[in-house]
């Protein structure tokens, strides 16, 4: 999953990059020199050799070597970190380590872990702690029932869905459009993996699988959108002319641009069809709470976890507090994937019908989506899935 970095943060970088560059220690820096922990990625399936890498970097060099020592917290057997200790040499300001599966994992869900300072030089202290996410892969063996649904459907189509259990490539064209032009925006090529497993609601002749995590692709972009419409959007957001209850949902939970937060999406009820069509719409609720017809994606989201117990315990209440701006939520069902896609509702060149189906070369999905206070048209999404070897 994406990281994002503070202004702050990337303002450090530079002045970093710089001194790297030059080889020289900056002694004129009095305040405190902070470890800033990053990654392109905050997430990797729990299998042997899936691993994140780490950069580390200070906000100024030191005038002789550093030996920095970090270690996991939140779970035990499941990472371990390589090339750690961490070296930085005097002068310098970056260096990284690796986050590593260890060999035999096994975990039940996604567990949330991270990565904090155990010891260095008095002077250095973390910024924050690394979080991340190892992402449940979910059983690749089959039952004899389960065998048995896989086997009947082979026989009467000729695809054999178990090449489609375990952790599964997709590869996604994702075509957004521009806000201002309402034109569609170049289409971005995504590669991935989902973890797939046979559904519980399967039955003879009528099999149905699971996306436990990544479904089409495009948990990072999901992410990144809910990211653009909440704490990234500095437009209303933030300052004179912004809701103050943006500013009281933030405080409330501790949501900022630079809190490191967990997301995550699924998909079930995937159905296949004995004419190799596959049915995957839903019924959900928009943002008013009427039915519509969409990809029913389900969310996970820590912030939005701790809004949800904000107000049971009543440190929240956005129904009695006057003026609560209406998107002022962490919800992701509020702000992601929020109007019917059945038909053309906004004419924009970007709307394709909903389809899917399955062949000997592959498990393709065709669909769009809006994206509620960030598309002007639909964004549309292909997903290819390509059958294990």
């Amino acid at each position: 999953m994406k990281r994002f970095m503070s202004l702050c943060a990337l303002s450090f970088a530079l002045c970093a990059g710089m001194v790297s560059c030059e080889k020289t220690p900056d002694n004129s820096y009095e305040g405190t020199n902070y470890i800033y922990l990053s990654s392109d990625n905050t997430s990797m399936y729990g299998v042997e050799g899936e691993s994140i890498t780490v950069n580390v970097m200070l906000t100024t060099s030191l005038d002789e070597d550093a030996e920095i020592n970090f270690e996991v917290k939140g779970g035990e057997g499941i990472v371990e970190l390589e090339g750690n200790p961490v070296l930085i040499p005097a002068g310098e300001t970056t260096a990284s380590f690796d986050i590593k599966c260890v060999e035999g994992i096994d975990i039940a869900e996604n567990t949330v872990l991270s990565v904090d300072l155990v010891s260095g030089p008095e002077k250095l202290a973390v910024r924050d702690p690394f979080q991340f996410t190892v992402m449940v892969v979910g059983s690749s063996s089959l039952t004899d029932e389960q065998k048995a649904i896989i086997e009947d459907y082979k026989s009467s189509t000729g695809i054999d869905l178990s090449k489609y259990i375990g952790l599964v490539d997709v590869t996604t064209l994702y075509t957004g459009t521009d806000p201002d032009t309402y034109e569609p925006l170049p289409v971005q090529t995504i590669t991935g993996k989902t973890a797939i497993v046979l559904s519980e609601a399967s039955v003879s002749g009528k099999p149905v699988l699971k996306m436990l995590s990544n479904p089409m692709g495009i948990q990072d972009e999901m992410y990144e959108t809910l990211r653009t419409v909440t704490v990234d959007n500095t437009d209303f957001w933030y300052g004179e002319w912004a809701s103050p209850s943006y500013a009281m949902l933030m405080e409330a939970i501790g949501w900022t641009s630079e809190s490191q937060e967990v997301f995550s999406m699924s998909l079930d009820n995937i159905v296949f069809n004995a004419d190799k069509t596959i049915d995957f719409l839903g019924e959900i609720e928009d943002q008013y709470g009427d039915p519509i017809t969409a990809v029913p994606f389900d969310y996970t989201f820590s912030a939005y976890d701790r809004e949800l117990e904000a107000i049971a315990s009543g440190k929240l209440d956005p129904v009695n507090t006057p003026d609560w701006a209406g998107d002022c939520t962490a919800s992701p069902y509020y702000h992601l994937n929020c109007d019917d896609i059945t038909s053309d509702e906004y004419e924009g060149g970007n709307w394709i019908e909903s389809k899917a189906e399955i062949s000997d070369k592959g498990m393709v999905f065709t669909f769009c989506m809006y994206r509620c206070a960030l598309d002007s048209d639909y964004t549309r999404v292909i997903a290819t899935y390509t059958p294990a070897e």
